[in-house]
């Protein structure tokens, strides 16, 4: 588990793309290119343990405009790795994890709402070791970034966002593994947005402390994930969970089932628990795969459904 190190033998390209249909069975229904993603990354001819990596995508939450992701570069030791540039700060399990290989369709609205990042597309600017010796159990990582997020200009008050994460995996057999771990972060700022806390138009100054616990227990057709992740935002706090668990029906079927709930601190937003379904078929492994999520939550009014169907494609 862990923001491992992409290091690799070449230079190469690559990317993928995610399209999918979407109903939420009351207004909005259709289809739409969820992402297209590509990248570029491998060694540099300066030095055999230094890589590099650019990555853009296309949104459509962008109007299908292109957008940088990630642009930095990384120096492997032998004990773990140092990167700088803009890229994801190591803070939470399952934004370590690619979306691309995720049970689910969808990341956790905790996840994407209450990381340090989550308003900015998971991204900020600064540098970050991290200690995971090969073969060690441990793996740890500090960071420093400018806090103000990714794709803007320079940290300008001389106050930073600081990060730690934190886990330890218990290896009972060559099948059965259980890794749980702890991520903090810390910044002091002045006029930041966090419209998936406070909402738009809002803007935020104070101390900003955010944490998080992670639990992750695999076996060989199956596994549980979960988080909790709280934001404490001067004297006012969200927070959120999600658990999942996944099974292998067979080499080419998964099923999952999930529960996931976020409190933020907008009025208007349903923070009722959401209960999901998700199914996999694989033709060729995650290059080549078609996803169905049902879900459904309960509020004392009403209760929302939603229905979608994605398929995601790699090419390189």
């Amino acid at each position: 588990m862990g923001n491992l190190s992409f290091a690799q033998q070449k230079i190469s390209w690559n990317g993928y793309l995610q399209t999918r249909f979407s109903d939420d069975f009351r207004s909005n229904t259709g289809f739409s290119v969820r992402r297209a993603k590509i990248w570029v990354a491998g060694p540099t001819p300066v030095d055999s343990s230094l890589y590099f990596r650019m990555q853009g995508i296309f949104r459509y939450r962008t109007s299908g405009t292109f957008m940088l992701q990630d642009v930095y570069g990384e120096y492997k030791m032998p004990f773990g790795f140092v990167r700088a540039g803009q890229f994801v700060p190591d803070f939470s399990l399952e934004r370590s994890e690619s979306d691309a290989s995720l049970p689910l369709i969808e990341r956790a609205a905790v996840d994407n709402a209450l990381i340090p990042t989550g308003d900015t597309y998971a991204r900020d600017i600064g540098a970050e070791i991290v200690v995971q010796p090969n073969g060690s159990a441990l793996h740890t990582s500090f960071g420093i970034y400018n806090g103000n997020g990714g794709n803007t200009k320079s940290n300008e008050d001389r106050q930073f966002l600081y990060s730690n994460r934190t886990t330890y995996d218990i290896r009972f057999s060559g099948n059965l593994s259980w890794t749980n771990g702890f991520s903090i972060a810390y910044r002091d700022k002045k006029d930041l947005s966090f419209q998936s806390v406070l909402g738009a138009g809002k803007i935020f100054s104070g101390r900003d402390f955010r944490w998080g616990l992670e639990t992750f227990l695999k076996a060989r057709v199956w596994e549980i994930q979960g988080e909790y992740i709280q934001a404490d935002l001067a004297s006012q706090k969200a927070y959120g969970y999600y658990a999942f668990a996944a099974y292998d029906l067979d080499k080419l079927n998964e099923l999952v089932l999930s529960t996931e709930k976020l409190q933020v601190l907008i009025p208007s937003y349903s923070d009722a628990p959401w209960y999901i379904v998700g199914y996999t078929h694989f033709f060729s492994g995650q290059n080549f795969k078609v996803m169905v999520d049902a879900r459904s939550q309960y509020l004392s009014y009403r209760t929302n459904y939603g229905g979608t169907v994605q398929l995601q494609i790699f090419f390189n």
